[in-house]
Order: C-alpha cells, then structure tokens, then sequence
C-alpha cells in the first residue's frame, strides 16, 4: 500500500463528522461553513479539527503494526 492509499485507508475509518470536517478544511471552506454542515457551534469547530487530526493519527499507528 502506498502512502495516498493508507491515507485514503486510515480516513475512510475517521466517523463521519470528523471526516467531513477535515474535507472541507482541505477544501478550503471556513470555520463558519463547515459548523454549519456539521451542525455545530463555530467555537467548536477548531476542537472537533484538533479531535479529528488525534484520531487520524491512531488509526494511522494501529495500521502500521
């Protein structure tokens, strides 16, 4: 498995919001808008980010044993 793979791997096992909020980080889209898609308060926006990027990360380890 390459290195785009094992990213696509480890991010199709993110749930869902945090996925799609980092999607639409990548993307470019604001804090504003993607509370508005995930339906959450802008001020938390930056923690569910932070969440998700910990949670990618472990995957990435658990798939690399």
């Amino acid at each position: 498995m390459d290195e785009d793979e094992r990213d696509r791997w480890a991010m199709d096992r993110l749930p869902f919001p945090y996925l799609e909020a980092l999607r639409l980080r990548a993307a470019g889209v604001t804090d504003e808008v993607i509370a508005k898609v995930l339906a959450l308060d802008v001020a938390a926006v930056g923690s569910v980010l932070a969440m998700a990027e910990v949670k990618l990360a472990a995957i990435r380890a658990r798939g690399r044993r």
